[in-house]
């Protein structure tokens, strides 16, 4: 979509906190306008760089599946395709943002994350519940926002791990006057484990690099930007009829905007053009899979009093797959869309609310809605109550795939509700919030006839609640998740969310070192009538590791995984890691 303000959002990020305070984390993407975590109106989870790094997770999904509400399944290991479940809404139901721009497979309909680097990444926003109102299509669940690395300095890195694992990458930025010149490139691969022992015997690995260069350029007229990343590389993967597949993936995005302060409008332009390309040789590809999509976004922000902001904008963007393997009767469509919003602040009451107006050419207009109300019932204590509607049109895969098209599909919609509650003082943190979500239109493939069909509703409520204490150098995170899902055809729960979930982290810091010890539950999961073990068992894996600073500028990191070599799985049939090991060295300079 857009790329908010990053200098406004360095310049709202405190610098330093001592070890007792609390991290006020900045949303950038919940409004589309930077504000402090406490003041945004709906559930946020930020990760910095350095919250990335000191969680030292193997890849994207599995550092996602550490947060409240998400719920990962996955078909093997790293590089192997992952669904991930926000909310207990679908794969597709969470819109990903990268550096603002709308990314993912319009055959597919959703972001595949296992081949997106953890090292490009600088920064994770995760937005539980419907932002329709603001993104339009897609964002049923939620948002993803990545921002991709903002290089300071020079970094060096290095790392070697279990299964074959090793990659470096480098990092650095160069400012002239008022041009700032920056640039990240990578490599990492692994041999990987065998995933169906079942079905085909041997290792599926993966191997990819990536590189971005950008640049930024002050001038009287506002803040140009440019940059250019490419991440390409390739990963095997088993299938259920125990054939042996190799996928090559190609992601190419290009983007340039523009952001102007002239009194108190705030002006923000972007336009971006992306590439999504994976191509599969198995025995029943028709790949290559390709979409192509150009997107233009343009937003205007004011102060229209002391209390009352407001902002309003622009969106189009035109997706096509005509270069795919596959012959489908249409193959691009466009998207117009307006958009506007409100937000009020004064006296411990905070109100918000959006509105966007979507014209398609396969449905025609689509109009979503959000408002929100928040009450501070004491310095430290928070209730927030919110209400959202949210749409998804079917994928080019679902309506014209060859022999597995529906094009009578009609689009799915929600309408969200929550209620939620903060408490947060130096040394502790609370958040508990009560959802609920009804589907209309739910699309499920259906294995009888072999094509995707509507389900008339689905229901979805849950409860999250999370914990953050902090003891001098001692620090605990604490966040369980239930979930309720229902399909009101067959009244069996949805596939692949369990109904408990809980993640507990502990991080301890003496000088110069920091040691962390992590568990994560899961419940049992329904996999579907037609999986091969219907059901699969709850588990509990632990983790631990640390980090060391050998110099200022050098640094030393170890983590272990599976810590007691747990045998699980998420995904029916497919195995997961045993436990394994990673280190990783870091040199940076100013």
């Amino acid at each position: 979509m857009f790329k908010p303000s990053w200098a406004l959002l360095l310049s709202a990020v405190p610098t330093a906190v001592s070890a007792t305070d609390a991290v006020e984390h900045i949303s950038v993407y919940a409004n589309r306008t930077p504000l402090a975590t406490s003041e945004v109106l709906a559930s946020v989870s930020v990760l910095d760089r350095a919250d990335i790094e000191a969680r030292q997770a193997s890849d994207l999904p599995a550092l996602l599946a550490q947060l409240p509400g998400i719920t990962i399944s996955r078909d093997g290991g790293r590089g192997q395709n992952s669904g991930l479940y926000l909310r207990g809404g679908n794969n597709g139901h969470t819109l990903v943002l990268i550096d603002g721009v709308r990314s993912g497979s319009a055959t597919l309909g959703y972001k595949t994350l296992s081949m997106l680097p953890l090292a490009l990444i600088e920064r994770i926003e995760v937005i539980r519940g419907p932002r329709a109102a603001w993104y339009g299509a897609d964002a049923l669940a939620g948002v993803i926002a990545i921002t991709t690395r903002q290089a300071r300095g020079v970094e060096l890195t290095a790392d070697v791990g279990s299964y074959g694992q090793a990659g470096a990458g480098i990092n650095a930025s160069q400012q002239q006057g008022d041009l700032t010149l920056s640039a990240s490139a990578g490599y990492s691969r692994a041999d990987g484990f065998n995933v169906r022992s079942d079905l085909d015997n041997d290792r599926d690995g993966y191997q990819q690099r990536f590189a971005k260069l950008a640049a930024a350029y002050q001038t009287g007229f506002g803040l140009w930007r440019g940059q250019v990343d490419v991440n390409s590389g390739f990963y095997q993967f088993d299938t259920a009829w125990g054939s042996e597949d190799q996928a090559e993936t190609l992601n190419r995005s290009y983007l340039l905007g523009w952001e102007h302060q002239q009194g108190s409008w705030q002006h923000q332009a972007q336009f971006s053009r992306t590439l999504d390309d994976d191509t599969t040789y198995g025995p029943v590809s028709q790949s290559p899979y390709v979409t192509e999509r150009d997107e233009f976004n343009y937003q205007a922000t004011t102060a229209l009093t002391d209390s009352l902001s407001g902002l309003a904008g622009v969106n189009w963007y035109q997706e096509s797959v005509a270069r795919s393997g596959v012959a489908y009767v249409k193959d691009n469509r466009l998207n117009r869309a307006a958009f506007a919003g409100l937000q009020f602040a004064a006296q411990g009451l905070r109100l918000d609310g959006a509105v966007r107006r979507d014209l398609t050419e396969q449905y025609g207009g689509n109009t979503t809605w959000q408002f929100a109300a928040g009450v501070d019932l004491s310095d430290a204590m928070q209730l927030r109550l919110s209400r959202g509607s949210a749409f998804k049109a079917p994928t080019f895969n679902d309506l014209y795939y060859p022999g597995s098209a529906n094009p009578d599909l009609q689009p799915e919609s929600t309408l969200s509700d929550e209620i939620a509650l903060s408490y947060q003082l130096a040394a502790a943190t609370l958040q508990l919030a009560w959802f609920k979500q009804d589907v209309d239109n739910l699309i499920q493939f259906d294995f009888a006839t072999y094509t995707p069909q509507n389900i008339e509703r689905a229901k979805i409520s849950g409860v999250e609640f999370s914990v953050d204490l902090r003891w001098d150098s001692l620090q605990q995170t604490i966040s369980y998740s239930w979930l309720d899902t229902e399909n009101t055809l067959t009244g069996q729960r949805l596939a692949r969310r369990p109904e408990h979930s809980v993640n507990w982290r502990l991080t301890q810091q003496w000088q110069q070192l920091s040691a962390f010890v992590t568990a994560d539950y899961q419940s049992d999961t329904y996999q579907g009538e037609y999986a091969s073990s219907p059901y699969l068992g709850g588990f509990t894996v632990f983790g631990v590791g640390g980090s060391f600073a050998l110099s200022p500028a050098l640094s030393l990191s170890a983590k272990v995984d599976n810590l007691f070599d747990k045998h699980y799985q998420t995904s029916s049939g497919y195995e997961t890691a045993g436990v394994n090991f990673g280190l990783s060295l870091q040199y940076k300079l100013p």
